[in-house]
Parts: C-alpha cells; sequence; structure tokens
C-alpha cells in the first residue's frame, strides 16, 4: 500500500514540474527557432533592398555575412539582368529548380524541400529580383538546437523523478513508521492472544464432555463460551495470515517455481463435496503447465479464499465456474459465481479489512471480513493484482493476475 501511494506521489510530482520543465524546454526551442528563421528572413530581406551595379553589391551581396545569399535581377522577360553568382557556389540542379519554383509560384518566397535553399522574391523597375539563401548553417545550428533541448528535457525530467522519489520517501517516512509500528502491534496482539484461547478452549471442551453433570442453563453458558472462543481463534488466525502476507511484501515469503494449473486442479476437487452439499457445482476450465514462481502455501491459500467466496454465495443449482489461462505472458484465474450482484457502491470496499456487505454479515455464512483482504495481499506480494466485476447478467467474477515464470 505504501508503495503505490510513493508511486502515486512520485507520478503526482512528475506530472506537475515535469509538464512545466518541458514547457520551459519547449518554449527556450521555440524562441531559438524563431530566432534562427529571423536570421534567415532579415539576410533575405537585406539582398532584396540591393540594387546591381553598385559598389557597395560587392561588400554586401552575400547579405549577412555569414549566410551565403545569391541574388539575380531578371526582366519581365526572363532576362538576366545581373547576379552576383561568381561569388557564390550553389548547386545547378537546385538552382535550376528553385528559379523554376519562383517563376511559377504565386507566392513571395519559399524553400526548396530536400535542400537547404531559401528564396524570397521582389519586383523591381525593370522587372524582379530573386533571392537564395543557402541555409545550410541555419540548420544545422537548428538541429543542434533541438538535440540540445531533448537532452535538456531528458536530464530534467531525469533530475525531477530524482527529487520526486526523495521527496515521497520523505514524505511517507512517518506513514511507514505508523503502519510498521501497526503491523508489529497487529501480529504480536493474535501471537499473544492465542495462549489464553487456547487455555479457554481447552477448559470449555473439559466441561462439555462433562455435560451430563451440568444444568440446562450451564451448559447453554459453556457451549456459547466454546462457540466465542472459536471464533476468537478463527479471527486470531486470520490476522496473522494477514501479517504474514504483508510480510511477504518484504520478500519473508518462499519464491519458488510453483504449477499453479495444478493448485488450481487440487483446491477445485477439494471444494467439489462443499458445493454439492450447498446444492450447487464447480465446472472448470485449467490450462495444464502454467507455472508462477511463489509461496505454495499462500497461492494455495488465495485460490482457496476464491472458490469458498464464490461457493458461500451462488445460489442454489447453479455452477461456479473456475478457469485458468494464460495471457501475454500473465497467469489470469477467474472465479465466477451467479446470484445476487455486489452492488456498485459496495464493490471498491470488497477487499479491505473486516468489510463485508449487509448479506454477509451472519455467522451462518461464517467469515471475518479479512478473507478477500488476504487474497489481495498475497496476489499484490506476488507482483499481481485482483479485480472484481458484479453484474446480475454475468455474475460476480474475481480475477486474479499474475505473472507467468519464465523458463
Amino acid at each position: 500500500m505504501l508503495r503505490r501511494l510513493r508511486r502515486r506521489f512520485v507520478a503526482v510530482v512528475m506530472a506537475l514540474v515535469g509538464t512545466l520543465v518541458i514547457a520551459m524546454v519547449g518554449i527556450s526551442y521555440a524562441n531559438s527557432q524563431a530566432s534562427l528563421d529571423a536570421i534567415v528572413s532579415r539576410s533575405l530581406d537585406m539582398a532584396l533592398e540591393q540594387r546591381s551595379g553598385g559598389e557597395g553589391d560587392k561588400d554586401t551581396g552575400m547579405g549577412m555575412r555569414h549566410l551565403p545569399i545569391l541574388w539575380i535581377d531578371l526582366s519581365y522577360d526572363g532576362v538576366k539582368l545581373g547576379s552576383n553568382e561568381a561569388e557564390l557556389s550553389i548547386d545547378t540542379g537546385d538552382l535550376a529548380t528553385v528559379m523554376g519554383e519562383v517563376v511559377s509560384s504565386d507566392q513571395g518566397d519559399g524553400r526548396l524541400e530536400g535542400s537547404h535553399l531559401s528564396w524570397r522574391r521582389a519586383s523591381t523597375l525593370g522587372g524582379f529580383r530573386v533571392v537564395i539563401a543557402d541555409t545550410t548553417s541555419i540548420d544545422e545550428e537548428k538541429t543542434s538546437q533541438l538535440m540540445k533541448s531533448a537532452l535538456l528535457a531528458v536530464i530534467g525530467m531525469a533530475v525531477t523523478f530524482g527529487l520526486a522519489e526523495a521527496l515521497a520517501r520523505w514524505a511517507v517516512r512517518p506513514v511507514q513508521l505508523a503502519w510498521d509500528q501497526q503491523h508489529q502491534f497487529v501480529a504480536d496482539a493474535s501471537h499473544e492472544l492465542k495462549t489464553p484461547l487456547a487455555v479457554i478452549l481447552a477448559d470449555t471442551e473439559i466441561l462439555l464432555r462433562k455435560k451430563g453433570e451440568l444444568n440446562e442453563g450451564a451448559l447453554r453458558w459453556v457451549e456459547s463460551a466454546h462457540d466465542e472462543a472459536e471464533h476468537m481463534r478463527g479471527l486470531v488466525e486470520e490476522m496473522l495470515e494477514l501479517a504474514r502476507t504483508e510480510d511477504a511484501a518484504g520478500s519473508k515469503r518462499d519464491n519458488v517455481r510453483i504449477d499453479l494449473s495444478d493448485t488450481v486442479e487440487r483446491e477445485t476437487l477439494e471444494f467439489d463435496a462443499v458445493a454439492f452439499e450447498r446444492g450447487t457445482g464447480i465446472e472448470s476450465s485449467i490450462d495444464p503447465g502454467l507455472c508462477v514462481m511463489g509461496d505454495a502455501s499462500q497461492l494455495s491459500r488465495l485460490v482457496k479464499t476464491l472458490i469458498e467466496n464464490a461457493c458461500k454465495y451462488a445460489p442454489k443449482g447453479s455452477y461456479v465456474t473456475v478457469s485458468l489461462s494464460r495471457r501475454a505472458g500473465m497467469a489470469e484465474l477467474a472465479v465466477t459465481n451467479g446470484g445476487d450482484p455486489i452492488p456498485a457502491e459496495d464493490l471498491p470496499h470488497v477487499f479491505d479489512r473486516f468489510w463485508r456487505s449487509d448479506k454477509a454479515r451472519t455467522r451462518e455464512t461464517g467469515g471475518y471480513g479479512l478473507g478477500l483482504a488476504i487474497a489481495k495481499g498475497i496476489a499484490e506480494s506476488h507482483s499481481g493484482k485482483i479485480e472484481v466485476t458484479s453484474t446480475a447478467e454475468a455474475g460476480t467474477t474475481f480475477t486474479v493476475h499474475l505473472p507467468e515464470a519464465r523458463d
């Protein structure tokens, strides 16, 4: 639970701060790109303002000094009036393509796709002038800026993640301490209760064996005390099992290769008689050879809890279905029973400790409200998850997803 809380904390911080970091890097990149585009635009404008035949042409014919500019003056009939092409070297094929685009285009400027040439056109007294900029250096700078911005974004996100993780650990530390103390208290208290309960049960069982010596009133009190002690022992054992399940999340359980198919088949067979006594049946569909890594006793407890729960609430004359299949590298166990669906408002609480719906609050159905909480703890301690769906049409289905063991 605390790991999920920490992950959510990190996710929220990453979403907020990470978005800000990416936005800032993106704005910086966009501004740098706009500045580079502005350099090209100013260089083209400067070249358009020049006039051929003047002394300044030789010095300024390149536009801005670091950006090579070719200008060509043409008459309306397409006769070349002047240019500075002798000072520049541009591929003749690209130049011919650009001039064809200039003549045919209705636009005043453009860019030759697949090359580093941008052009602009303006009318003059005798015709029009075309200026062509070789933007190789600008395009290389744009690519460099893109790589730097991407690297900066990655570094920013990495730093943000590190800070968020450290902050999450610091923020959750008091909760972790309280959780550990509560867990230790429950485990210690449950363990300490086992001894006096054993004594009470032993004493009441001795008295019950001598029921002929007790009057009716005394016998009734002894039987009541014995029943309550049995109920208490069951609750203590469930609490100890829950504590062991939580310990399993800390790698205190076995982690061996388990044939889950055999486990599910075995538990299903064991509950055939239980289902028969309740007037129901069990149908199973189990893929063979499905293995997972984990603790055999805990996985058996998980399967047993789900089948027992389904048999408990399945109506007479119906069937409980148990299926185990392979889905995208996961072992998927699904246990379904018919009957009244779990109300939608109750579904989020099904796996809460000590929670039971109203229909379950009877001794006839048994249980302490910990079985499904234990099942969830076992699934999560095995890097899996458990879900529940419940509708009047499809019944109630508990589905467990566990990572399949790799060969």
